[in-house]
């Protein structure tokens, strides 16, 4: 019998639904678990201890073991453990609770499907993707590889969501439609059109927010990056100071919210570590600092510097990026009409 690598131990449910399968199946001889959290280290979680990062599997006899990745806070840190176990060439094998019926699904050999999720009929699951607790696949639904569907989350019929995607809690995407390489749908949301890649959509009925870019933005590499809090203002009048004073504020609450020191006016939010919960605490403490009633999904449609400080002066920022989804969602649905 082989021993069973779990990789990323935040998720205690993927800890129980692996000795949930032992049980039932008698597959591994042990579970060993691993995290690079050095906190984690030592701790023991449902019986087992964290016996140290993921690099341990450097000296793991490949043959005689199988790893499971249990990230699934995001798509891109799902993605991004995948890539670092891979390189140590153990076989990554599946987690299906027992409980889940299959009959007539084609799903691949390194998924994770949690207790009470439906898979339809017809439908199928790629690679590395991850169907949590209560989420329904609905009736010839294709989910690509390294996606996250999350608790109770609802993919009605025929759906596709393309790799790395996200869907949140609650959400529910209507029959027939595509969700684009990367795209995330928020919590409690219900999507009645096409979602492009890269965006965000949130809300009841969803709207489509700008998201991470397809290509990194100039400075990502540090090159040309500002510092925040050096941020100077224009020379001018007053609305060039205001704006500068409402730049500065920003910069303060990304520098609390998102620990970090150095950002481009044009860098995304999400491409600095912001997440859902970051974004709403962003929210918050803006609200606090300059008043008004900015939203979080203000947060989500303006996602860097210097839209945000121009939508909070009163300016219209999204224009553009409007134009852009509009033409996006376009090209998605004629793409998606082709495939069927």
């Amino acid at each position: 019998m082989k021993t069973l690598y779990l990789c990323g131990v935040g998720n205690g449910e993927g800890i129980r639904l692996a000795l949930t399968v032992n049980r039932a199946n008698s597959r591994w001889q042990r579970i060993v678990l691993l995290d690079d959290d050095p906190t984690k280290h030592g701790t023991v979680r449902l019986g087992l201890e964290v016996a140290g990062p993921i690099s341990m599997l450097e000296k793991v006899d490949a043959g005689g073991a199988e790893v499971v990745n249990l990230v699934t806070r995001t798509t891109e840190g799902r993605a991004n453990v995948q890539r670092k176990i891979e390189q140590y060439g153990v076989p990554f094998t599946s987690l299906i609770h027992p409980g889940v019926d299959l009959f007539g699904t084609e799903v691949a050999a390194d998924v994770t499907i949690y207790p009470n999720a439906s898979i339809g009929a017809e439908a199928s699951v790629g690679a590395s993707s991850v169907v949590l607790i209560g989420a329904v696949v609905g009736h010839g639904a294709r989910i690509g590889q390294g996606c996250v569907i999350a608790p109770n989350a609802v993919i009605n019929a025929r759906v596709t969501l393309a790799d790395r995607s996200y869907v949140g809690s609650n959400a529910s995407i209507l029959p027939d439609l595509g969700i684009g390489t990367g795209a995330t749908v928020g919590a409690n949301s219900l999507v009645y059109a096409d979602v492009p890649a890269g965006t965000t959509a949130m809300g009841v009925p969803a709207q489509i927010m700008g998201g991470r870019p397809a290509q990194p933005f100039p400075g990502a590499a540090g090159g040309d990056a500002e510092p925040l809090g050096a941020v100077s203002p224009s020379p001018g009048g007053a609305s060039e100071s205001n704006h500068a004073d409402t730049e500065a504020i920003i910069v303060q609450a990304l520098m609390q919210v998102l620990g970090i020191d150095k950002v481009d006016r044009d860098r995304n939010f999400f491409d600095l570590g912001c997440t859902s919960l970051k974004a709403l605490a962003l929210s918050q403490l803006l609200r606090g600092e300059l008043g008004g009633k900015l939203q979080v999904v203000d947060v989500y449609r303006f996602p860097t510097l210097r839209t945000l400080a121009t939508f909070l002066g009163g300016g219209e920022p999204g224009m553009q990026d409007s134009m852009r989804h509009t033409q996006q969602r376009a090209d998605l649905r004629r793409q998606m009409r082709l495939r069927r």
